[in-house]
């Protein structure tokens, strides 16, 4: 018991009093609770719970467009005893009036190394276990992007310089064959290290992402420029130089293009 100004308040133990046993939909076994589990209880009837929950929330995630993606990231609380007309949540509109839109918002001090919080709301849901069992909740929202700039420098930059470097075998004579095929199969031993060093900053998934697409465009660019070496090499050894001179050209021009085409297919649209 304490005096909140001239209020008389009085607390409890959350088990003496009736409660609409709130829990949260997506909240794991790590998920514990940082305060006692007591309720202040004031001269009018009104009950206030204070409670600050610390742990790992599932999520479902949409992937397709990693690492160029947007996600939708909520926490909602249930009533799971009571149906949607015996238990509302409503927003304390004295929060309100305080400049908290729907009773709800994100801290200044809150930051999210991989993302960027875009906007945020704070709205009633109902919970639908079933057709006839309908709950009353209430779900913060709040949706991020997630930043680009590690990807870009630590995965993509990367590749795309071997990508580049396995095009100099466009340039070598045919005649120096053994500069050709060395070039070629350094820029395939060099792309297999690198896929095996980025594997691990990749999620694993049953679909294939953005950034898996490009992966694979690559890959096969730089094992047909090894191809286009096998074949010019055959063309020289067997008096056709000037062929294999031509497609070395050709291949100067249609190797970039169709990179430069592949890789605005993939990135050059909105985030997902």
């Amino acid at each position: 018991m304490y005096c909140a100004g001239k209020i008389l308040v009085v607390r409890y133990p959350l088990e003496q009093i009736w409660h609409p046993r709130v829990g949260i939909v997506n909240e794991t076994n790590s998920v514990s609770r940082k305060m006692p589990d007591s309720v202040e209880v004031e001269p009018d009837g009104t009950v206030t719970y204070r409670q600050r929950y610390v742990g790992a929330f599932t999520q479902p995630l949409r992937l397709q467009s990693f690492p160029f993606d947007r996600q939708t990231f909520r926490v909602q609380l249930v009533a799971v005893r009571y149906q949607s007309n015996e238990v509302m949540f409503v927003p304390d509109q004295v929060w309100i009036q305080d400049g908290l839109k729907g009773a709800g918002g994100i801290s200044p001090s809150v930051t999210l190394p991989d993302w960027t919080i875009e906007k945020w709301e704070v709205k009633p849901l109902v919970y639908a276990l079933a057709p006839r069992h309908q709950y009353s909740s209430y779900a913060f929202e709040f949706t991020a992007s997630r930043n680009v700039q590690h990807y870009i420098l630590k995965v993509i930059l990367p590749l795309v310089l071997i990508v580049i470097m396995s095009w100099a075998v466009f340039w070598i004579d045919p005649i120096n064959a053994s500069s050709q095929v060395s070039i070629a199969m350094t820029s395939m031993l060099t792309l297999i290290a690198y896929r095996f060093a980025v594997d691990s900053q990749l999620p694993r998934l049953p679909y294939m992402t953005r950034l898996d697409v490009f992966i694979l465009a690559s890959t096969l660019l730089v094992f047909f420029s090894l191809i286009e070496v096998v074949a010019t090499i055959i063309l020289d050894n067997t008096q056709k130089k000037k062929r294999a001179v031509r497609i070395d050209r050709y291949c100067r021009v249609i190797f970039p293009v169709i990179f430069l085409l592949a890789s605005v297919s993939i990135f050059v649209h909105p985030r997902g």
